[in-house]
């Protein structure tokens, strides 16, 4: 693009750039089985522990004894878990992907997030692979204010009745596993 840019048809190389590559590659057809440090498939052991440990953390929970069992049992509500992207570049020997993990229970989610960093370095040792594990973000969870929202799930409730006619059910009362403005401002109110 800079002889296409300049103008003119060919040019004089004045230096080669030198070049850094992390990991290591191994061509597909030659390098046994035995002797392959795969981190694609790490990741995709990694991914898939995060599922199970996601779907049923009172199976997998080991933080030294710190979750109680209501907090168990608030993941069990709670929990989500997602890989929202991942990545090779500039070949397999690089994998990248992102986790983000949610909860209302910090303690629980805390206690998620240590498992799963005890289990992935353990997969990364087991399969001779690096790894590094960087924390991009840490929001809190928030309960919101009780009276407010017992006056919120009435409003609605009337709001329903006028609309609807006769209720039978109560007003679901839900975890936000989206994050909001309000998480922000929930100091203001009561």
């Amino acid at each position: 693009p800079v002889l296409e840019q300049v103008g003119f048809p060919l040019g004089v190389v004045k230096g080669i750039a030198g070049q850094t590559r992390l990991g290591s590659q191994g061509h597909a057809g030659t390098v046994p089985m035995s002797m392959r440090q795969d981190p694609m498939a790490a990741a995709a052991e990694q991914i898939v522990v995060l599922e199970s440990l996601c779907k049923h953390p009172e199976e997998y929970l080991s933080y030294d004894g710190h979750c109680s069992d209501s907090t168990v049992k608030s993941l069990s509500t709670s929990l989500v878990c997602t890989v929202g992207e991942i990545s090779t570049w500039p070949s397999a020997s690089n994998v990248t992907y992102t986790v983000d993990i949610r909860a209302i229970d910090d303690l629980g989610r805390e206690a998620v997030i240590y498992d799963l960093s005890k289990q992935i370095y353990q997969i990364c040792d087991k399969r001779s692979v690096s790894c590094i594990i960087e924390h991009k973000h840490d929001a809190g969870a928030v309960i919101c204010d009780s009276d407010l929202s017992s006056q919120l799930k009435s409003a609605a409730y009337s709001a329903l009745k006028k609309m609807e006619g006769d209720i039978q059910d109560e007003v679901p009362t839900l975890m936000s596993g989206a994050g909001h403005d309000a998480m922000a401002i929930s100091h203001l109110t009561k």
